[in-house]
């Protein structure tokens, strides 16, 4: 019997990839991967970051001196 490796199992570590890029590409990768974060966060219907109309606005301290 043979043992057949996976996929995943030929996949190189992040880490070597990632540290031979350019930082120019690095950056481009952090922006592209902040893109997608922030448009999934949006695009989810139940999102905490609706706003919510029975919410009690906080109370500003009335210091004068």
């Amino acid at each position: 019997m043979s043992h057949q490796t996976s996929l995943t199992d030929r996949r190189p570590s992040p880490v070597p990839v990632w540290s031979r890029l350019a930082t120019e590409d690095q950056s481009q990768v952090i922006r592209l991967m902040a893109q997608l974060a922030f448009k999934l966060v949006v695009a989810q219907p139940n999102s905490p970051l609706k706003e919510v109309h029975h919410a009690l606005a906080p109370e500003h301290s009335q210091n004068s001196g």
